[in-house]
């Protein structure tokens, strides 16, 4: 086993969660589409009409806003496009939260797709402006995913994704360091950002991406838009013939539930996505047969996310990429 970077501890984690909460969405077993749907049709409370702006921090590329649950000290939640179900990370952070671990056992059965959780019913999560009324979250121990001593703690204890995704158009402002949510039905893009068309299938978003090859090769690729995952790109050379992994990368083994996982780093290729100019960016591939196959070449994740403010319309099924200014890029 190749000891990873420790620039890279974060992003196996990261990686890590987004193959567990990806695997949820692909899951036919009774019990996940039980839970999966738990959180259909429930309510949010809302303390002012939209739009409506949340604080956040930047953390390697990832958006971390501040929850509360039932009333408990506030936790950080990472805002996640790729997961498909809420979920919290249990450990010395959350020993406030009222949760009832004793049932903790292995849903969805080995390998990907499985994970080992304890279900929480009846969560209020209070958000601030915004606060989402009984909801069902995995809680899921830490000290499951955290397979290898050196990989770090993640930066936040909250998985939040598909229930916000699905009720408002997102926009990450990062000039005001402030997640704001849309009505989708009233919502009008004004800015200059370039569009990108998705795919919205399992909860999930797909977007067409321009790929330039380190060696010259020019290919399409269908990505998967994770801005939960701490990686600028990852590309599954098993997926697509044009997609080749380069001789002479460093390669890393990473655990995962259900198995390892094995990357190798690359030269950086050129990447667009819609109508936006391609961007040099860094790129890891998979080697390994961890990939739940839904038709993607790779994913995106918040590290090339973060280079823009982003409008995430998953009601629309599109997103606005406008590049940051170099004032926003260095923060406060």
């Amino acid at each position: 086993m190749n000891t990873l970077k420790p620039t890279a501890r974060h992003t196996v984690l990261a990686c890590l969660l987004a193959l567990l909460l990806q695997g949820l969405a692909g899951c036919r077993q009774t019990e996940m589409l039980r839970l999966y749907f738990a959180n259909s049709g429930t309510q949010a409370r809302l303390d002012q009409p939209l739009p409506l702006r949340i604080p956040f921090r930047e953390h390697e590329g990832w958006v971390l806003v501040k929850a509360s649950i039932n009333g408990a000290p506030p936790l950080d939640f990472v805002l996640d496009t790729g997961a498909g179900m809420l979920t919290v990370l249990t450990g010395p952070k959350t020993d406030s939260l009222p949760f009832d671990m004793r049932q903790v056992r292995r849903i969805g059965g080995d390998g990907v797709a499985g994970i080992t959780a304890a279900v929480q019913q009846d969560l209020d999560i209070d958000f601030g402006p915004v606060t989402l009324l009984g909801q069902t979250a995995l809680a899921v121990p830490l000290d499951t995913v955290l397979c290898d001593a050196s990989i770090k703690e993640p930066p936040f204890q909250g998985v939040i994704g598909h229930e916000l995704f699905h009720r408002y158009v997102v926009e990450i402002d990062h000039a005001r360091s402030e997640v704001v949510l849309h009505d989708p039905d009233t919502y009008r893009y004004t800015g200059k950002g370039h569009v990108v068309p998705l795919e919205i299938s399992s909860r999930h978003a797909y977007a067409k991406a321009r790929v330039h090859g380190p060696e010259g090769a020019d290919y399409e690729a269908r990505l998967h838009v994770d801005s939960g995952a701490g990686i600028d790109l990852s590309l599954f050379p098993q997926t697509h013939e044009a997609i080749e992994v380069p001789a002479g990368g460093e390669e890393a083994v990473a655990c995962f539930v259900g198995g390892l996982a094995r990357y190798q780093t690359g030269s950086s290729v050129t990447l667009g996505l819609g109508d936006a100019p391609g961007v040099e960016t860094p790129v890891r591939y998979s080697l390994g047969d961890e990939i739940i196959d839904t038709g993607q070449h790779g994913r995106v994740g918040a590290r090339f996310l973060s280079r823009y403010n982003v409008v995430y319309d998953f009601p629309g099924e599109r997103l606005f990429l406008s590049p940051r200014t170099a004032d926003e890029q260095a923060g406060p």
